[in-house]
């Protein structure tokens, strides 16, 4: 059996840098620490699985556990902990100690990998995992392996006697995972906005195991214009991702900017259509960033074309009562009257295209009479930029860079 950990791909293409220190707490077979190492990481490895093979009757299994971790030195702090399947055969109290022993050596933000089963038939004990490519893994059946019925602890159950980590982000049922698996990213002492986006996040990976097609890609000069009148702000700007939640888009911006917060705009206010209704407005509890920040940039996309005059005035409002002067606001407004039934999906590439898909077949009629109705409704914003284009679907459109100057 096979199974994709889109949790280890995001850890090498997002999350892990040089110089990292990563504790493997599986055995040194599966094949992910080449990974690391080609990253200029330390790695670590403990080897649990011996720990159960050797220790399964133990009198003092807590004692055992203290005798089998390797000493370190003291100022070693850990990056990231990669614990594979193994906390569904721990003891709950064992998990608790193996936390204590570790915590000398945990940092604000280390990020703990794990899988946990949540199918009816749970394993008799733990898997070996071969790394195939692509973080694609292969079971295999080791008989040397103990045979150590998993416990099917639940993940609250987990995270209490889990002291000071907090459930960062959770992947299950995608494309080439075991429907079986549940990958959790634990964060130690995390203080972060749950939408910042950090050298510790963990952002929808599953682009990056698809391709980019030639005909999706599209020339959008106005990103760059935008970016680079984000960066001629400050040193280190502060920008607010606001499109479809796509893994490749938010690495590639994060790479440009100083910090980035990600809001699925869309999906937001779909939440609040079911909860008040279509009339529904913005709640500035959607901005849920770290007190006093203040934003340099902002990216719509294409996502005015699908709001009322009124949600695009109190959408303005919002924005700009948390941007810095001179702040930019980049978006796009489709040209026909008939636009398609929702917003898609826009990926800044590497080699400054954006990549643009999930452009829908059907048709809705577009709720802007006017360019200058939109900057009616936008009176803080100044035109910085306008650019006209044709996405990939055949629909033309024109892209808006303006400034905030209040």
């Amino acid at each position: 059996m096979q199974h994709r950990s889109f949790g280890l791909a995001a850890l090498t293409t997002e999350m892990v840098k040089s110089g990292d220190r990563i504790l493997d707490l599986g055995p040194l077979s599966s094949g992910t620490t080449q990974a690391f190492l080609r990253l200029n990481c330390q790695c670590h490895i403990e080897d649990l699985v011996e720990y159960l093979s050797e220790n399964q009757n133990s009198a003092d299994p807590l004692k055992a556990l203290e005798d089998h971790l390797l000493p370190k030195p003291a100022n070693l702090k850990f990056d990231v902990i990669l614990c594979w399947d193994l906390l569904n055969f721990l003891e709950l109290d064992v998990i608790q100690h193996l936390i204590r022993l570790l915590q000398p050596h945990l940092k604000q933000g280390t990020i703990l990998h794990t899988m946990r089963y949540t199918g009816r038939q749970q394993p008799h004990k733990p898997r070996r995992f071969r790394l195939l490519e692509n973080f694609c893994f292969e079971y295999v059946d080791d008989p040397s392996y103990p045979e150590v019925p998993s416990k099917g602890h639940s993940t609250v159950t987990l995270l209490k006697c889990m002291d000071r980590f907090s459930l960062f982000n959770s992947l299950m049922k995608r494309e080439g995972m075991d429907q079986n698996v549940t990958e959790h990213f634990l964060e130690y002492d995390s203080v972060t906005s749950r939408n910042q986006v950090r050298s510790g996040g963990a952002s929808d990976v599953s682009a990056y195991f698809r391709n980019v097609r030639e005909d999706e890609r599209i020339a959008m000069p106005g990103v760059e214009k935008a970016l680079s009148s984000i960066n001629s702000l400050t040193a280190s700007p502060t920008v607010l991702e606001c499109g479809r939640k796509n893994g490749r888009n938010i690495d590639a911006l994060k790479k440009k900017v100083g910090s980035l917060y990600v809001e699925d705009l869309h999906a937001s206010m779909a939440w609040q259509k079911k909860l008040h209704g279509d009339e529904s407005g913005f709640s500035a509890s959607i901005f849920n960033m770290d007190p006093g920040t203040r934003l340099d940039g902002v990216f719509l996309w294409d996502l005015l074309n699908f709001y009322s005059p009124q949600q695009i005035q109190q959408l303005g409002e919002l924005l700009g009562a948390r941007m810095t002067p001179g702040a930019t606001l980049h978006f796009v407004v489709y040209k026909s009257a008939q636009i398609p039934e929702r917003p898609a999906t826009f990926e800044a590439l590497d080699d400054g295209q954006v990549a643009v898909t999930g452009i829908a077949s059907g048709r809705c009629s577009r709720s802007l009479s006017s360019t200058a109705e939109l900057m009616r409704l936008l009176p803080g914003y100044r035109l910085h930029n306008h650019q006209i284009g044709r996405l990939p679907s055949g629909d033309s459109y024109q892209e808006f860079v303006l400034q905030y100057k209040p």
